[in-house]
């Protein structure tokens, strides 16, 4: 990550004060309530620069993120979650001229990204896309040849109405076949319908032969529609969304899928689940101070054997993608929402599975699930 030069701090520092004195971004003479306000959320941009955030302010409050040099939840996740979380501060706060605004997020440093953070990055540039109207343009020139190649494979500029000036390279899939990104809206039943037709195309076979994996996929989505954007959060229609992408290895037989939603999160959703009641008297045997952390109602969701919605006939969800890692004898399921990661591995060769639980100190703004499992026969 790039160090901060000393010009640039004075800089961030002098339009700092400028702001708490009331004379950024104004004329003099014209002094309004209104300026008053940004000063806390410019103040706490300034902190997160000053911490380590890769970013430079422009003139008029025109701010440029510059992306780290490799994003990854899994070996690089504060520093991967900071950048994702800077995005969603700086574009769901209300325009306004005497806030900094987001203008350009810069890929010219990124040379890796997995495809978790890679999924996460392009659901939080699209959110952003949707508050302007449609109007980013990516701009391709500087990007790493590797990286542009990722991105353009995983469909990313699909999800734009507006294109790259630069022509995009052709790539090939490498061993690895893609679902590239599907983008959906809560109910939106007919996206379900493109997921599986997409995984049937890498694999080769019909989704529905695997009967887990089926009400699985559907359950994680429908579950989106149900539990996610509670009316009392105050979300709009527009910002209802969840994100997939999936990929297939021929050489090893390994199906990886991966969805991402915005939502408030399961840790947070689950006291208003029909289920609560069953999670309750768990927790109730826990010591007081740790019963409603994230990371212990992550696990009480994935591992509670009953549908959050108490109908018999449905699917389980996330259990039922643990049942079928379990029927093919090797996988990982993991979920980060909140502040906390769950992750369960199966090695049949190793004798079993092996859950891992953990708190982090910067939360997952939604839930990322990220899923993969060989498909032997059977």
């Amino acid at each position: 990550m790039k160090k901060m030069t000393r010009k640039a701090r004075q800089v961030i520092v002098r339009m700092a004060l400028a702001h708490r004195q009331g004379r950024s971004g104004r004329r003099a003479g014209n002094r309004s309530a209104a300026a008053s306000q940004p000063n806390t959320f410019n103040r706490e941009i300034v902190s997160l620069i000053e911490a380590g955030i890769n970013a430079e302010i422009k003139k008029n409050n025109r701010l440029v993120l510059i992306l780290p040099s490799v994003m990854n939840f899994s070996t690089d996740y504060e520093e991967t979650a900071r950048y994702i979380n800077f995005i969603r501060k700086l574009t769901s706060e209300p325009r306004s001229i005497y806030k900094y605004r987001l203008t350009r997020v810069a890929f010219s440093k990124l040379k890796k990204i997995s495809t978790s953070a890679a999924l996460v990055l392009t659901a939080e540039l699209s959110k952003w896309d949707d508050a302007i109207r449609n109007t980013l343009v990516p701009s391709i020139q500087d990007w790493d040849s590797e990286i542009l190649k990722r991105f353009t494979q995983l469909g990313f500029f699909e999800l734009f109405d507006k294109k790259p000036t630069y022509a995009l390279p052709s790539v090939k899939n490498g061993g690895i076949d893609v679902v590239k990104y599907i983008k959906g809206r809560c109910g939106d039943k007919d996206k379900v319908k493109v997921l599986k037709a997409g995984i049937a195309g890498i694999v080769g076979d019909a989704v529905g032969k695997w009967t887990f994996l089926d009400s699985g996929l559907s359950e994680a989505i429908t579950n989106v529609t149900h539990h996610a954007y509670p009316e009392k959060y105050g979300f709009q229609d527009d910002d209802k969304n969840w994100y997939l992408t999936g990929g297939y290895n021929k050489g090893n037989n390994e199906l990886k899928i991966i969805f991402y939603d915005q939502g408030i999160g399961i840790p947070k959703s689950l006291p208003a689940s029909e289920f609560w009641e069953v999670v309750a008297k768990v927790l109730d045997k826990l010591p007081l101070g740790t019963r409603f952390q994230d990371e212990v109602m992550l696990k009480a969701a994935v591992e509670l054997n009953r549908t959050s919605t108490g109908d018999v006939d449905r699917g389980k969800g996330l259990p039922d993608l643990l049942q079928f890692i379990k029927q093919r004898g090797g996988g990982y399921l993991s979920i980060l929402s909140g502040h906390a990661l769950y992750k369960y591995t199966l090695n049949a060769a190793e004798g079993g599975g092996r859950v891992k639980s953990e708190r982090f100190v910067d939360p997952i703004k939604g839930t990322l699930i990220i899923w993969k499992v060989v498909l032997n026969e059977g």
